[in-house]
């Protein structure tokens, strides 16, 4: 094979690697969350706010986990308890008696403990990044193979 016809499969499987290749993974990054509080919104059917409404939130057994009262715009925080994925809340109005609203609240295992980590690269793109790898390491020994042979026949034409 001539020193050409080497340099032109080089070249072209340096292009190939650097089209195919869409994210570069070198280190890994990871985010990891934390849910501080729960927040609800407690509003009348014409979009106004449940002002001061008593609010009491209970766990998956049944049992209070706490008492509060919503602010000006309606909203109420509470902090969710580590371990504990379901909490029923009820909502009772006190300037507008007998309104009442009741729901329930889920939390995914991932959201309740400490955190999570983000998704890695989808596998397709793992694949395509180890070919580009590989093409990578084919080609420094092409060129290596083509130094020793240089240097051991000389610049023959």
């Amino acid at each position: 094979m001539k020193w050409r016809q080497m340099a032109g499969i080089f070249a072209l499987l340096i292009v190939l690697s650097c089209l195919s290749i869409s994210i570069a993974s070198a280190h890994r990054l990871h985010v990891v969350h934390k849910l501080s509080e729960i927040e609800i919104e407690a509003y009348y059917g014409g979009g106004d706010p449940v002002r001061d409404g008593n609010v009491t939130v209970y766990d998956e057994k049944g049992n209070l986990y706490l008492e509060g009262v919503t602010d000006a715009e309606g909203t109420f925080r509470f902090p969710p308890k580590v371990g504990m994925d379901n909490y029923t809340v009820v909502v009772n109005a006190t300037h507008m008696p007998g309104h009442r609203g009741e729901t329930t609240i889920t939390l995914g295992q991932e959201v309740a403990g400490v955190g999570g980590v983000s998704a890695e690269m989808p596998l397709y793109t793992r694949i395509i990044a180890g070919f580009g790898y590989l093409i990578g390491i084919a080609g420094a020994a092409m060129a290596y193979m083509g130094w020793k042979w240089k240097k051991k026949y000389g610049e023959q034409k």
